[in-house]
């Protein structure tokens, strides 16, 4: 009997690794649908769970197993890790309820629903305005001109680092790139043609698809930088046709292709410890202090939701970081108008 027959059936020899096989291979699978990096991140998450669970049946599966299991990880203090295989486990046994019809698959997955595990707890860090200047300054003093660029589109233009410098995926994923190298193409990163003559950037998103249009001359950071590229410290006078007409903004001085996303954050690390910023803030958090600063200075919760292209308002609450000083100038704010009522 095959591995998608098994499962079909509720056959006593229907284990995780098979589940974990058909998710896999199966033409019609939503994995087949995912990105790149996606795949890569769900592959390691599978491989863990074949480790752990594989040659378990699924019919012998039962909640209180996979409480303790979750314990264990967690206790292990590897709860993000925990937390994520726990969603692996989801989505393998909702596929296999789904388009395998499979009885045990559903009785999983009904299960799970009804369990919570544990969270790791949101991140809290933020990269400030004074450290993202303070970046950009040591990376043009250690010749890494474009980490200063990248730093000030991330932080000014509210960007993810895919967004800015791109990723690199196998010459076989679907998409368009005029830039390849060694079984690599380059896509998603910004490109020069997405900037207009008046410096009006229009750029697509990389996780929700998103078209976001960012006038940069209202981003001194960015502007500045350009200005420093043409060795100009003129405030004005900036002209589009002395810039590249079309191809990636940020590519890395070395070979003059886009960067490596793990290469980029290994020179920004080095960039930052030598800034003095704490290791916990990283890269990924120049988002968050975007978000934070736009709020901290008292902008509408709606239009920065729109200027971060979140779906839901709820996202961007989470990304606003420094809530105990937030909540500190609601009550200072609200003693000041009881203040006012008294007298």
């Amino acid at each position: 009997m095959d591995i998608v027959n098994s499962l079909q059936s509720g056959a006593s020899d229907g284990t995780v690794a098979s589940l974990i096989e058909a998710y896999k291979t199966d033409p019609d699978s939503p994995f087949h649908k995912k990105r790149y990096a996606t795949r890569r991140f769900y592959l390691t998450l599978c491989r863990r769970l074949e480790a752990d669970m594989g040659d378990k049946r699924l019919a012998d599966i039962k909640a209180r197993e996979l409480l303790h299991w979750n314990e264990a990880i967690t206790e292990a203090g590897h709860i993000p890790m925990a937390h994520a295989l726990i969603g692996m486990l989801r989505t393998l046994v909702n596929f296999g309820a789904t388009l395998l019809d499979s009885p045990e698959c559903e009785r999983l997955s009904g299960m799970l629903s009804k369990m919570r595990f544990p969270m790791g707890k949101s991140r809290s860090e933020r990269l400030t305005a004074q450290q993202a200047a303070a970046i950009r300054e040591r990376a043009r003093a250690v010749f890494r001109p474009s980490i200063a660029l990248a730093q000030a589109f991330q932080f000014e233009c509210m960007l993810r680092q895919k967004d800015v410098i791109g990723e690199w995926v196998p010459e076989a994923e679907k998409g368009w790139s005029d830039i390849h190298h060694d079984g690599f193409k380059w896509m998603r990163g910004l490109r020069w043609e997405e900037i207009n003559q008046d410096f009006v950037l229009t750029h697509v998103t990389s996780k929700r698809q998103k078209e976001i249009t960012v006038d940069l001359k209202l981003a001194p950071m960015i502007m500045g930088k350009l200005h420093y590229a043409l060795g100009s410290n003129a405030i004005g006078g900036l002209q589009r046709d002395k810039f590249p007409a079309a191809g990636p903004v940020i590519f890395f001085e070395g070979d003059q292709l886009p960067w490596d996303a793990n290469e980029f954050r290994r020179q920004w690390r080095k960039i930052a410890d030598a800034c003095g910023i704490p290791k916990s803030v990283k890269n990924m958090d120049s988002r968050a202090g975007a978000i934070s600063e736009a709020t901290d200075a008292g902008a509408d919760l709606e239009h920065v939701r729109q200027a971060a292209t979140h779906s839901d308002i709820g996202m961007t609450q989470k990304y606003s970081r420094g809530t105990t000083e937030k909540v500190a100038g609601v009550m200072k704010l609200r003693i000041e108008h009881r203040n006012k009522a008294v007298s």
